[in-house]
């Protein structure tokens, strides 16, 4: 893996005729492009994970394939190479997942390998957040940053690091990790079983959840009448005005993910810290306070070059990575 940098794929950037596969398996969904050298989608299809196990998601992944060449309009033949974003640990290097939070069946699985031998071409597996820190370095808001770090806020709290153009993996493949940093030392469990990790702060669920528990003791809050259906964060950020509550909860919650930043960028010395996942989706009433909250915490030296952005491939980051580390490969 340690060929696939963010400075060779700009040196030789791949040609507009280039044609790849790309697929993703994560947030429970399993999804399959046909793209071109500039990141372009030229044919797709998807359909719900549902639980499937590891032999049905890739027999699954392989009608879909069949089905994005067909809308792209294009043969078996012209495809150069694939790329796999794996909502789940993988071991990059042996085309091996280790499991899924989601489906049974991915413990040491050699997904590479079995796609090799029906699409014929060359593959590469990685985690969906570290596939989308590659995407957003090549083809997003990252681009012309040689240093990066993602964070994925969805369900769970991924990432990825990218330091001098690689793509950070650490001893045991963990690194990115960055939902399973501790922000306290107390505080709600984590999804892992640990207590104060940022994740039980910052997930989505967990977000709803404290939100909830809040309102429980404040019975004359506003949002009682203001929240109904299934509630995302986006809608929590939109409500929080009009609840004190609401607010309270997210001013905390951005304090532990600003914590977690302004430690990522001391440490790491980023170019930038990119921000994607569903709680994203909250834009500029997410971004704003947690660039307050990261200039209050972070070293001063280690501020002056880094950005704080949120990802511009939205939730296509992952595929766009795969279809990136794809095309890095031919």
């Amino acid at each position: 893996m340690n060929d696939l940098t963010v400075r060779r794929f700009r040196a030789r950037p791949p040609s507009s005729q280039d044609r790849v596969y790309g697929f993703a398996i994560a947030g429970g969904i399993i999804r399959a492009v046909v793209a071109d050298g500039k990141g372009q989608i030229l044919g797709q299809a998807s359909e719900p994970l549902n639980n499937l196990d590891a032999p049905h998601v890739l027999h699954r992944l392989l009608e879909l394939a069949r089905v994005a060449l067909g809308r792209a309009g294009l043969p078996p033949a012209e495809l150069k190479a694939a790329g796999v974003a794996f909502g789940g640990p993988v071991d990059p290097e042996r085309g091996v997942t280790i499991l899924s939070p989601r489906s049974p069946g991915f413990e040491q699985f050699p997904l590479v390998a079995l796609l090799e031998e029906q699409l014929r071409v060359p593959t590469v597996l990685e985690n969906d957040a570290r596939a989308a820190a590659f995407g957003e370095a090549v083809f997003g808001a990252a681009r012309g940053c040689q240093t990066v770090i993602y964070l994925h806020l969805g369900s769970g709290v991924g990432g990825g690091i990218i330091v001098d153009g690689r793509l950070v993996y650490g001893a045991t493949s963990t690194a990115g990790e960055i939902g399973h940093m501790v922000v306290t030392a107390g505080g709600p469990l984590c999804s892992c079983g640990k207590p104060g990790h940022l994740e039980a702060y910052v997930a989505e669920p967990a977000l709803v959840a404290r939100v909830w528990e809040a309102l429980v003791i404040s019975p004359d809050d506003p949002a009682h009448r203001l929240l109904s259906g299934p509630i995302s964060a986006r809608v929590l950020f939109e409500r929080a005005p009009e609840s004190p509550t609401i607010q309270r909860v997210l001013d905390d919650t951005i304090q532990m993910l600003g914590l977690a930043i302004a430690s990522l960028i001391t440490t790491l010395n980023p170019e930038a810290v990119i921000i994607g996942g569903p709680v994203a989706e909250a834009g500029s009433r997410l971004l704003e306070p947690l660039q307050a909250r990261v200039r209050q915490y972070a070293y001063p030296a280690s501020l002056r070059r880094v950005r704080l952005a949120l990802a511009e491939l939205g939730p296509d980051a992952p595929m766009i990575g795969a279809v990136a580390l794809a095309l890095a490969r031919t």
